[in-house]
């Protein structure tokens, strides 16, 4: 804290820096809905929803919500929702309600590997060993040949269970294959829009690991974590936490370098078949090992494997926190999902990633935190000049009475202290030149680490406790894209990159859940 005096005048000013960018709302009507697992009546995130004659598509949350055009054109059509593990369900679209979010029941289909037909010597391959030969075989069932792909973007924070801060973008990725590191992939941005129907509060868009968790609480911190913020960009953020795209650099922990960590840093289960419609699949769960992650931290997941070509077709990855006492705490979660274009044959491309993180913040509206209500100098003919701050707290005398908590300077002249006394909210700071009256225009004060009796640090707001996320849904793949006006995305946050102009009747979905909404 740093205070300047005037004589008898302060001043203190606290600026906050904006950017805003002028979007139109989307006129389009809605049919929303939830998928629910029909045994446990949980919610099934990240299902797929797709329109069965007019080839639209899209993706569940986290929370099962989705919403889907309310269009005259889909009347005839059907509503078809599928999950890997799950039964596929169909629906005709004029049976859904529009008045009511409608609720989607699916069956789980999870079987012993005894239960399905397949080859033996597959069926008696290890976890380890059949995620072993589906990491060797990534160039040959993912493209290598350059790519695109179109997808909804969005990235928001939850508070308690209230979301703010929702902005929403289209984005078309060139890739350039999977023989070439993601750093090469260029991105651009169509459309991007602040949500307004969420409340807003001003965050950092920068990834700021240092100032997520407590430094001095291990159990908040992943040892030698290290990530950086990408300047910024979110999207870049969020592309970073694929690890199958990333097979051969480090992504994430524990991950690390999937192709040369991932195996040595977990065990594994015995493989279970699940379905993905009608394809085979192998799930494996898997559980980080205790040399990495100690008493403080607990990592697991699981990975889907298809037994035919071992192509990877989802990797879902949490890692918690242990409190004492409290159970697990998360402290990210990460989930990707890739499937075949076109057909079974196909080669695999990316249909969602989705990554979420806890992180603290300082409440800016905190109006209850210990600080310095007026500040002057005091120059009595007798008495030495003297600093003297009123706080808003009744001062802790300990803290408060150590020098080294205090820097003065008048210009680039330090001038030390000779006493320092507390009464009730005035700290009292006598100076030991006693010549500083004559001729003083400012004195600045730099204050540091003192407290309230209540242990309250000087300056220091209550944080807020949120969890970050950030994802991405793809909506159209290889569709030439006829651009009018053509910019790529630099390392800046979304909002400050260009727009990419396009032309044709190209229509993407900013596709909110209704269930994002806070609750009013």
């Amino acid at each position: 804290m740093v205070t300047n005096l005037r004589l008898l005048l302060i001043s203190i000013f606290l600026i906050w820096q904006t950017n805003s960018i002028l979007l139109y709302p989307q006129l389009v009507d809605y049919i929303d809905g939830k998928v629910i697992n029909s045994t446990t009546s949980a919610p099934v995130p990240f299902a797929t929803i797709k329109l069965k004659y007019n080839q639209l598509g899209v993706y569940a949350n986290a929370e099962g919500d989705f919403k889907v055009a309310q269009n005259p054109e889909f009347q005839n059509d059907s509503l078809i929702v599928t999950c890997i593990g799950f039964k596929q369900r169909s629906l005709a679209f004029k049976d859904l309600s529009d008045k009511t979010s409608n609720k989607i029941f699916l069956t789980p289909m999870v079987y012993d590997l005894g239960e399905v037909k397949v080859i033996a010597s597959r069926a008696r391959l290890s976890g380890a060993a059949i995620i072993r030969k589906a990491i060797r075989r990534i160039i040959n069932n993912y493209p290598v040949n350059p790519y695109s792909y179109i997808a909804y973007y969005r990235d928001y924070q939850k508070k308690e269970n209230n979301y703010i801060n929702l902005n929403e973008a289209i984005i078309q990725t060139l890739d350039n294959g999977f023989n070439s590191e993601s750093i090469s992939n260029k991105y651009r941005l169509l459309d991007f829009r602040k949500n307004t129907d969420f409340p807003r509060m001003n965050i950092s868009p920068y990834y700021g690991l240092s100032d997520s968790h407590d430094s001095n609480n291990s159990n908040k911190t992943i040892p030698d974590a290290i990530l950086g913020d990408q300047y910024g960009n979110e999207l870049f953020i969020l592309m970073v936490h694929d690890a199958i795209r990333n097979f051969n650099i480090r992504s994430f922990s524990f991950v690390e370098t999937f192709s040369t960590d991932f195996i040595m840093n977990h065990s594994f289960s015995e493989p279970v078949s699940v379905f993905d419609n009608n394809l085979l699949l192998y799930k494996i769960d898997f559980e980080a090992k205790y040399r990495l992650t100690g008493d403080s931290l607990q990592a697991s997941g699981a990975i889907f494997i298809q037994p035919k070509d071992y192509s990877i077709h989802k990797l879902e990855y949490s890692c918690f926190y242990k409190n004492k006492g409290e159970g697990l705490k998360k402290m990210f979660n990460i989930d990707v999902e890739y499937g075949y274009e076109n057909s079974d044959d196909s080669l695999m491309c990316l249909k969602y990633i989705s990554f979420n993180n806890i992180f603290n913040v300082m409440d800016s509206d905190d109006n209850t935190y210990f600080r310095v209500m007026d500040s002057y100098l005091d120059n009595h003919t007798n008495l030495k000049s003297t600093v003297v701050l009123y706080l808003n707290n009744m001062i802790d005398p300990v803290s408060a009475s150590r020098k080294e908590h205090y820097e003065i300077m008048v210009g680039k002249k330090a001038v030390k202290i000779d006493h320092i006394q507390v009464t009730g909210k005035h700290l009292y700071i006598r100076l030991k030149d006693n010549d500083l009256k004559n001729g003083l225009d400012s004195v600045r004060v730099t204050v540091r680490n003192i407290k309230d009796v209540n242990g309250n640090i000087l300056d220091k707001r209550k944080s807020i406790e949120l969890y970050q996320y950030r994802e991405l849904f793809v909506q159209e793949y290889n569709k030439p894209l006829p651009l009018k006006d053509s910019c790529y995305m630099q390392y800046l946050p979304l909002e400050k990159n260009c727009l990419s102009k396009y032309s044709g009747n190209e229509k993407y979905w900013m596709n909110t859940p209704e269930n994002i909404k806070i609750n009013k």
